[in-house]
């Protein structure tokens, strides 16, 4: 065996062993940042209970939004978003502020909730269309007129279509389908009145709210 071939197979070694050591810091770091990820939601779950508006359910990463692609929690952020942009409309409603601040929020929190509507996880989209379905009727009882209650109806539907046990769904969609029933008359009922009894159930694990 030639000196040649020794170094060769020496060179050969070493970046073997290098790359090695490269996949072992890689994988170790992506473990830290899928734990990273799971320990956000869950705390931004816990902090959102207490203080919506200081939930937080993005985490620190090394490798970027890696672990982030790899657990798909794309659907799960859309949906805290609109969660939180959810509880601003019903606070501007109880504090009797502007109208037109109020319809922004509500628009704001539609195009969050949008997204997590479609989401292949049924029982957060479920409870995307929940919310959106208090949205559009609180739009129809702010003036929105029926289409808006139409739309409520269809997403109220849709909420228990994708997922039958949602129980807010199924009381909303039927209180809804009651109030409608008698000659087309349209109730005044907020999100925050009748309407929205849901909870946060996250794919994380947290436990269901008590309602928003």
């Amino acid at each position: 065996m030639t000196s040649r071939t020794i170094g060769r197979r020496t060179v050969a070694r070493t970046v073997g062993v290098a790359v090695l050591v490269a996949l072992a810091v890689l994988t170790a770091l992506l473990a830290s940042d899928l734990r990273a990820w799971r320990l956000a939601l869950d705390r931004g779950d816990a902090v959102f209970a207490v203080a919506p508006g200081r939930a937080n359910w993005t985490p620190s990463t090394q490798l970027g939004d890696l672990a982030g692609s790899i657990l798909a929690v794309g659907d799960e952020l859309s949906f805290r978003g609109g969660l939180v942009l959810y509880q601003q409309v019903v606070n501007q409603q109880e504090l009797l502020n502007s109208e037109l601040g109020v319809e922004t929020l509500r628009a704001q929190a539609e195009n969050r909730l949008a997204g997590a509507a479609d989401s292949s996880d049924l029982s957060l989209a479920s409870q995307s269309r929940t919310l959106l379905g208090i949205l559009a009727f609180g739009a129809s009882s702010a003036g929105g007129g029926i289409s808006q209650t139409d739309a409520a109806i269809s997403d109220f539907t849709d909420a228990v279509t994708g997922n039958p046990s949602n129980a807010a769904a199924k009381f909303d969609l039927e209180l809804l389908l009651r109030l409608t029933a008698a000659r087309g008359e349209r109730t005044n009922i907020g999100p925050n009145n009748s309407f929205g009894r849901t909870g946060l159930h996250a794919a994380s694990g947290g436990a269901p709210g008590s309602g928003y």
